[in-house]
């Protein structure tokens, strides 16, 4: 499960560079998404059984947001995900 995240949150991160909003950024988005990608990784390290529920909530929202490529919910998604992680 944690190659499939690792894998998704790369695909936003590429897909991301397409975008241009006001409020964000794709570089923001990217900056954003590398975060996220390292809170992911070290709290699947310390906490396994906190990271995979946390995942089973996130994940969703993820597939979601990679369908619609919209970047304001992305950079939103973020913002409130990374505290959840840390």
């Amino acid at each position: 499960m944690k190659k499939l995240f690792m894998g998704m949150v790369m695909v936003l991160m590429v897909g991301s560079a397409a975008f241009v909003q006001a409020d964000c950024t794709p570089e923001e988005a990217q900056k954003k998404a590398m975060d996220f990608a390292q809170a992911v990784q070290t709290k699947s390290q310390k906490d396994p059984a906190g990271y995979a529920q946390i995942m089973q909530e996130l994940q969703p929202q993820l597939l979601e947001l990679q369908q619609k490529q919209d970047m304001q919910a992305l950079c939103k998604f973020y913002d409130e995900a990374l505290p959840r992680l840390q």
